[in-house]
């Protein structure tokens, strides 16, 4: 079995609507946890839906914030 936080890693690099330096995954025992913060609720569902096709995880922990881009000072 490959290593499956490469592939997590992976699967969330290609996926363009995730922003791609706003968003980790911590990888235990097959259950993915995702934290961050993104300006959109869809970017967040995205992260999750993304994670569960990677063969191999058995559990997504979604913790990402969803935050305007106002309320974040940008």
């Amino acid at each position: 079995m490959a290593d499956l936080h490469a592939e997590v890693g992976n699967a969330l690099h290609w996926n363009f609507a995730i922003p791609r330096h706003r968003v980790t995954a911590e990888v235990k025992r097959g259950v993915v946890t995702l934290k961050g913060l993104v300006d959109w609720a869809y970017q967040k569902s995205c992260a999750e839906a993304t994670v569960w096709r990677v063969s191999g995880v058995i559990d997504v922990r979604n913790e990402i914030s969803v935050v305007a881009a106002e309320e974040c000072g940008q």
